[in-house]
């Protein structure tokens, strides 16, 4: 018996040690498979081509601080390196900084991170940021206003700087995003005029290697700092047009890789030939700003009871021509503080009605009706547009109409392009305004919601909410704060948001790789595309 039991014992011990050789053997196989790099990967299924066309047209130059091209603002991303980026969720991440510290509302420290080049070998330090902040805030720049609230740039060494602001601002770091440009190589010349402009220094993915009025060709820059990615892309060309009618034939004959734009009817300028394409939302945003101040609208249950008569797909089909969506808030272009559920922004003429009822208002004779002091008053206000712009015209008459379908009455109030700016910047002038914006890669609502917003719209709890989520890391933390915003706002609606644009990257069916183009990337990842060698 005893006998037995020692075999079984053995026979045990055998199993399990077979077992978890075997175990090992599969793990270290998996971890293999899992480590392998793009570039291994793609030479294990075949020939590729490791070489990109892009297009670009109305170059003025390749220079992002000086540039007033969108589409160079697009390529700068995988040339030059900011303090902060962000990622996919639109979450900010470091990039060059390696730690930001405040140590009070105003200041900031920030550490560098150690051992980064520019392209041409030389040692990017705390100078080039201190240099580049001074360029920004001297020269009109599409990234001078990330930098207007900074007071002072503080040298403390090699590796640390010192901001201090003029006032606080929430997710301040969120402006930290503008492309970082080198001191030394600019040591001594005007950095506005100089064969150098064209030829600049970066610490990204890739440097430019050659510039010309036909072409720009980049390279991969073998100082990038982040040796973990392992670039499939070798090789980037980038061909000048003079108008985008010309890049869509030359995409057409093969001869670009892909495109963006916001026209969701390819087809017209394209034709049928075959191209597949990703959609992704944009950061241009419409919304109805309500004034709170309005005898009206200062009404909660009025400011809801307008949202829900809107059909919003409506609009979207009979003004935007299907090159925008139907927008709930200012976050949903894929924010990672944004819920995604909590907002009611749908159509609902029972809700509406009940909202009015119980505010006092009474539906007769085609229109919503109540006592007002000692006048008999029917529900009414005026929406200001700007004329300069012929969509919001169409959006305003779409609007007025179906409020006036629900027994509401709109006069639209169209104003030049300088009477309107000048009613944003005072705050008032109007019952209500529609307003075009580009909405901010941070949660940062305070345009909206917040002190000052368009709407003059205040909530004490919102402020405090908001400044709480501006000191915290944590993203599940901040989300929390924002989800709250957002059921507030849900429930007061001081303004009501309509469409958000839609963009498209076009690209040649020989196209493959990790494409995720997002409204503050259109090229994320785009060191891991590459061409099918068909």
């Amino acid at each position: 018996m005893k006998k037995s039991n020692a075999f079984k014992y053995i026979f045990i011990i055998v199993t399990l040690i077979l077992a978890t050789i075997t175990f090992l053997i599969y793990d270290k196989d998996k971890k293999t498979t899992e480590s392998k790099s793009a570039t291994q990967e793609i030479e294990e299924t075949g020939s590729v081509v490791r070489e990109l066309r892009l297009a670009i047209s109305g170059l003025d130059t390749i220079n992002p601080i000086i540039s007033r091209n969108k589409y160079i603002q697009e390529i700068s991303k995988i040339i030059f390196d900011p303090l902060v980026t962000i990622d996919e969720n639109y979450a900010k991440s470091y990039a060059l900084a390696s730690e930001i510290s405040k140590t009070d509302d105003i200041t900031y420290i920030i550490k560098l991170k150690e051992d980064i080049k520019w392209s041409d070998g030389t040692e990017f330090k705390a100078d080039d940021v201190k240099y580049t902040i001074e360029l920004l805030k001297n020269y009109n720049s599409v990234y001078s206003n990330n930098v207007q609230n900074i007071n002072t740039v503080e040298i403390i060494d090699d590796y640390t700087i010192k901001l201090v602001l003029i006032q606080p601002l929430q997710f301040f770091e969120y402006n930290l995003t503008f492309p970082i440009m080198s001191s030394e190589y600019y040591k001594d010349i005007d950095f506005f005029n100089s064969d150098k402009t064209n030829m600049p220094l970066g610490t990204g993915k890739f440097k430019i290697v050659s510039y010309d009025e036909k072409v720009i060709t980049l390279e991969k820059n073998e100082e990038y700092w982040n040796t973990e990615e392992n670039s499939v892309v070798e090789k980037i060309n980038i061909n000048i047009y003079q108008t985008t009618g010309e890049i869509y034939n030359d995409f057409k004959n093969g001869n670009i890789d892909c495109i963006n734009t916001s026209q969701t009817s390819v087809n017209q300028y394209i034709g049928t030939i075959g191209f597949a394409s990703i959609e992704f939302d944009s950061r241009e945003y419409d919304y109805i700003a309500f004034n709170t101040q309005n005898e009206y609208l200062a009404s909660g249950n009025v400011r809801k009871a307008l949202s829900y008569y809107i059909d919003k797909n409506n609009i979207i089909a009979s003004s935007y021509g299907g090159t925008y969506r139907v927008s709930d808030f200012p976050l949903d272009y894929g924010n990672y503080s944004y819920s995604n559920g909590v907002i009611d922004n749908g159509y609902n003429s029972e809700a509406a009605s009940n909202l009015l009822a119980a505010d006092g208002w009474s539906y007769r004779n085609n229109s919503w009706q109540k006592t007002v002091g000692r006048k008999y008053a029917r529900l009414s206000f005026s929406l200001t547009i700007n004329s300069a712009d012929e969509r919001n015209s169409a959006t305003a008459e779409n609007l007025r109409q179906q409020w006036a379908n629900a027994g509401i009455i709109v006069t639209i109030k169209k104003v030049s392009a300088e009477n309107y700016y000048n009613m944003i910047n005072a705050r008032s002038g109007y019952d209500a305004i529609l307003m075009n914006m580009s909405t901010s890669y941070s949660p940062n609502l305070n345009t909206y919601i917040s002190t000052g917003n368009m709407s003059n719209y205040n909530n004490d709890e919102i402020n405090q909410l908001l400044s709480e989520a501006s000191t915290l890391e944590d993203i599940n933390q901040v989300k929390e704060k924002i989800k709250r915003i957002e059921e507030i706002y849900n429930d007061e609606k001081p303004f009501m948001s309509i469409a958000r644009k839609k963009n498209l990257l076009v690209y040649n069916t020989n196209l493959t790789g990790n494409l995720k183009p997002n409204a503050y990337n259109i090229y994320n990842h785009i060191d891991k595309w590459y061409r099918k060698n068909y």
